[in-house]
């Protein structure tokens, strides 16, 4: 998708895939994370995990910068990303987005029967309507 101004809204389709690379990201930066927590605990070999944690992190702050400038998701997944440090919020970010994407689109309040009427059609249920009224 293209970042600027006429960007427009990317599909479910487009929206999946991008999910689907920040949870892959999230969950390589959770091992990452996971593999410094037992370095700490241990005094072994901490800076490199610590550097492959830290490169991760900074991947998924792309991520969801880069998705958020696309219009796939708001910045507001870029700051939850950023207060839980990565991976957690990521997963929390993902989960939620695709359980709104996957949820069905609730039928327009002024039909409840779900079938899509013309704007003319409508005009004429209301016209008939305030004739029985009368």
């Amino acid at each position: 998708m293209p970042t600027g101004r006429d960007a427009t809204a990317p599909s479910d389709a487009a929206l999946r895939i991008s999910l689907n690379v920040v949870l892959g990201a999230a969950i390589a930066d959770a091992v990452f994370l996971v593999g410094l927590l037992v370095a700490l605990a241990t005094g072994t070999a901490v800076s490199v995990l610590g550097a492959l944690y830290l490169l991760g992190f900074v991947y998924l702050l792309y991520l969801a910068a880069k998705g958020a400038m696309d219009r796939r998701w708001g910045w507001s997944y870029l700051a939850l990303i950023a207060a839980t440090l990565g991976p957690i919020g990521a997963v929390i970010g993902e989960r939620r987005m695709r359980a709104r994407l996957d949820a069905p689109a609730p039928a327009p309040a002024s039909d409840p029967s779900g079938v899509h009427r013309t704007r003319k059609e409508e005009r004429k249920a209301a016209t008939e309507r305030r004739r029985a009224d009368r």
